[in-house]
């Protein structure tokens, strides 16, 4: 059954599971897949393979002796992001100064994959501790999208991203503190949600981003998704954030329809610049809605960009915590885009950090009320198509100089208020490149965004279309 890479996890784990194929042949498989596409993309960094095989011979000998599934995607082979913890695999979070880094613990939602019987494949790409939308750094070689090699995956979890859609593994784990789980399923052409915040535990904790970070899922189909955040989903005392059991089940929850919902299109958040071409692709994603049986309204907020309240918590944070773990003289050794942060943190004063401190809380009282109204806000993802390699971020937006270099991603104001929203595939440009549509829920709504999402690839399906890269 060599076909089996191109299937979703949920048809895959219904497979292993009626014994109609083994965990252990869909992990040789992908592996056959990695040894071969993985040097032209760079997705992966360091490989698990014997682990992993240890890891789907033991599903496989459960099943043998009559254990029933435990859920949807028993046996079924999982990446994970290099900035997150995994017991005796290398960790290198894409610096130098954890090359050799190898945890002993495991984080909560790696623990909770390796209980659920995913077997883990490896560890994908990464800037350097998550600081840009893209993903490379000074360790590895760079991740490229497989849609054009080209171009970007985008970042931080450009190398998970980057692997779904090439077909290395059904599923993937990345974490977002601005867009980094969103922006490459976007620029990738997949399928990529970020939970509510601390609806995943986040620990070990990482002091940069533990006020910003959703921990999540990237994956082809909506309901693969679904069925990884039904495994990792759920409170762990050791994340103070971490959000009680919501009482549901998140794969089922993609059951139903939409209709009566009250849905907002903008191409611009009410503040931004959109290219063309990506607004007249997502506007008729959006406008796809009333078919669904929403009511869709061009809508925005009026309200300023919140980039300054963004970079004013993030600067002094990275600035502080590379201080803190890092040599005497580590500037000269990290990403060069890395080396801007303590600069830029040491010119704002303590009443800038303190006004940034505040600012979540002044964005919420403009999209709290503009919740009140609606029950999803379908926004581009990002503003471009995807861009070139080596770069945090285009610098054109339609022709036009970028004024900031947040503006282009219309993400980042979601980790300020903590809600859920996703990326799905929304079409192509005619250069065949991905465009995603984003989609931002009310506080805690999580399965309605994975709904609404669902209901989207019912009527738009994407997940049969492949980079030639996967081939």
């Amino acid at each position: 059954m060599t076909d089996l890479w191109n299937r979703s996890a949920i048809e895959l784990g219904a497979l292993i599971a009626l014994k109609e194929t083994t965990s252990e042949e869909v992990v040789r498989i992908f592996f056959e897949r990695i040894h071969r596409i993985n040097p032209k993309i760079g997705a992966y960094v360091t490989l698990c393979e014997n682990e992993a095989l240890a890891e789907a011979r033991a599903v496989d000998e459960k099943l043998r002796k009559g254990q029933k599934p435990p859920n949807p995607l028993f046996g079924v082979p999982v990446s994970i992001k290099d900035l997150i913890e995994t017991r005796g695999v290398l960790t290198t979070f894409g610096s130098v100064f954890f090359k050799d880094n190898i945890p002993e613990v495991d984080a909560v939602l790696v623990e909770r994959l390796r209980a659920a019987g995913c077997p883990i494949l490896g560890k994908t790409n990464s800037p350097e501790f998550g600081g840009k939308f893209a993903t490379d750094n000074l360790l590895f070689p760079p991740t490229r999208n497989p849609w054009n090699l080209e171009r970007s995956p985008g970042g931080s979890s450009g190398g998970a991203a980057a692997q779904v859609a090439a077909g290395l593994g059904p599923l993937a784990v990345g974490n977002d503190g601005g867009g980094s789980i969103r922006v490459p399923a976007s620029l990738c052409g997949v399928f990529g949600i970020k939970p509510h915040f601390g609806r995943v535990p986040s620990w070990p904790r990482h002091d940069v981003w533990s006020t910003l970070n959703h921990e999540g899922p990237i994956a082809r189909t909506v309901r693969d998704a679904a069925a990884m955040l039904d495994i990792m989903a759920g409170p762990d005392e050791r994340d103070r954030s971490s959000l009680p059991s919501p009482g549901l089940a998140y794969l089922k929850e993609c059951d139903g329809d939409i209709r009566g919902l009250r849905v907002a299109w903008s191409p611009d958040l009410g503040y931004g610049r959109v290219d063309p071409e990506v607004k007249t692709i997502c506007e008729k994603a959006a406008l796809a809605f009333k078919d669904l049986g929403c009511t869709v309204e061009e809508a925005a907020p009026v309200w300023d960009c919140p980039e300054r309240i963004f970079l004013h918590i993030l600067l002094p944070r990275m600035a502080a915590w590379l201080e803190e773990v890092l040599p005497e003289g580590f500037q000269e050794g990290i990403d060069p885009m890395l080396q801007v942060f303590v600069p830029l943190a040491d010119q704002l004063s303590l009443r800038d950090a303190m006004r940034a401190h505040f600012g979540p809380d002044a964005v919420w009282d403009v999209l709290g009320p503009f919740f009140g109204d609606y029950n999803l806000w379908l926004t581009p993802t990002v503003a471009v198509p995807p861009y070139g390699l080596g770069i945090f971020g285009p610098d054109r937006i339609a022709g036009e100089p970028v004024a900031s270099a947040l503006l282009p991603f219309f993400t980042f104001p979601f980790n300020l208020t903590g809600q859920p929203a996703a990326s799905v595939p929304a079409g192509f440009t005619a250069d065949g490149l991905p465009v995603g549509l984003q989609i931002v829920g009310r506080r805690y709504e999580d399965h309605i965004v994975l709904r609404a999402s669902a209901c989207f690839e019912e009527a738009k399906p994407w997940a049969a279309q492949w980079p030639q890269a996967a081939f």
